[in-house]
């Protein structure tokens, strides 16, 4: 065989071999992208809907008054009475930043022994505060967990949910809510780590036309949130490949849960270390509130101060939930049409309703029919 046949034959074999490899890392490059592109979309693992499921349900009354909380001094009779009440939605995210203000009232008196009003997280929030500051406390309270309204929350962040009619806002309210958001939200982030008390959870929105109405809270936003508290990373509309559900248009943004049980029961366990005091005591008129020993008392008692104190614009707003068997795969938390589903270590709780002016506590079956319908909707259209 000639020299130049010999060197034709080998330039075949080679740019064949070069061909047969180039071929192949093409087809292994395509299925690495066709694999990554399959695998990039998120997979989420499913609510297990069913009526055979539910294991409790609860309807509790968030007090709302149009014109917000009402965090501020009031003298009765040689008695000072520092309120904190009224926080519509808004009193798990709110509770320690109104605890703060509502001890610096206190710190103008000369109380030394300060009475607190309620077991609800607020009054926790409030007890806790005043003893950091030094303050001897008991708390008076007809009922402690897990007889309260505090227990029946969402347990989520939500800092202008039902919190003041927007029309209501002021200047001096805006400056009030700004630092009591501040300071909630920085103490909370403190509570990190700590038995899984707080926690944070990624949150997706299914946009589906059809939105929750009535707590104001997106007009809220707009008016209460400046740059320095806005706090949380913006929502994003999430791509083709990253959206684990098949609607098309799907949002996602981290927020802040709270574990309920574990975290009153924390409040309140904290509370009685530091030599804190509670008693069973019912308030239906402002002379049982005088008939107390301490000078200074800090109202938390929610829509009870209706009744105590006369407060005829408080309000109602009752919010159904209903709680399914544990899963404690589920790391998430999603809502379609006004519709949400929350995984808790107490249950897997749906919510979403808000009734103004209702003070029935009886669950409604067409409320959970809703709530179970929807969710069952979102976990057909999530990617298997």
């Amino acid at each position: 065989m000639s020299h130049q046949r010999r060197d034709f034959i080998r330039k075949i074999t080679v740019a064949a071999i070069g061909s047969s490899v180039l071929g192949t890392i093409v087809s292994a490059q395509a299925a690495i992208t066709k694999d990554f592109a399959i695998h990039s979309k998120a997979r989420l693992p499913k609510v297990k809907v069913s009526a055979d499921r539910v294991i409790k349900e609860t309807v509790g009354l968030r007090p709302f008054r149009q014109s917000g909380p009402r965090v501020e001094t009031q003298e009765l009779g040689k008695k000072t009475i520092v309120h904190n009440y009224g926080h519509g939605g808004s009193g798990w995210s709110l509770s320690w930043g109104t605890a703060m203000i509502a001890t610096e009232l206190v710190q103008q008196t000369n109380a030394r022994q300060v009475g607190v009003m309620g077991c609800g997280v607020v009054g926790l929030a409030t007890a806790r505060t005043l003893q950091q500051n030094g303050y001897e406390v008991t708390i008076y309270t007809k009922d402690s967990y897990p007889n309260i309204t505090s227990a029946m929350a969402t347990g989520t962040w939500s800092p202008t949910s039902r919190l003041v009619h927007p029309s209501k806002v002021t200047p001096e309210f805006a400056a009030m809510y700004q630092r009591a958001c501040t300071h909630s939200y920085r103490t909370f982030q403190r509570l990190l780590g700590l038995n899984q008390v707080v926690d944070w959870m990624d949150n997706y929105r299914v946009h589906s036309g059809e939105e929750r109405r009535g707590d104001y809270s997106d007009e809220l936003r707009s008016k209460l949130n400046t740059p320095a508290v806005d706090f949380y990373p913006k929502a994003e509309i999430l791509s083709k490949k990253e959206n684990p559900f098949t609607y098309p248009t799907v949002s996602r943004n981290p927020t802040t849960i709270f574990n309920i049980p574990a975290y009153l029961k924390m409040m309140r366990d904290d509370f009685l270390l530091a030599g804190g005091k509670i008693q069973n005591k019912t308030f239906s008129r402002p002379e049982d509130v005088d008939a107390l020993p301490e000078s200074c008392v800090v109202n938390c008692t929610g829509l009870g101060a209706q009744e105590i104190f006369g407060d005829e614009e408080l309000m109602p707003v009752s919010g159904q939930l209903c709680f399914l068997i544990p899963q404690p795969e589920l790391t998430y938390r999603a809502n379609m049409g006004g519709v949400y589903f929350i995984p808790r270590r107490d249950g897997i709780m749906l919510g979403g309703n808000g009734i103004d002016g209702n003070w029935d506590t009886n669950p409604d079956p067409l409320v959970k029919e809703k709530y179970l319908s929807t969710v069952e909707e979102m976990m057909k259209h999530l990617r298997s």
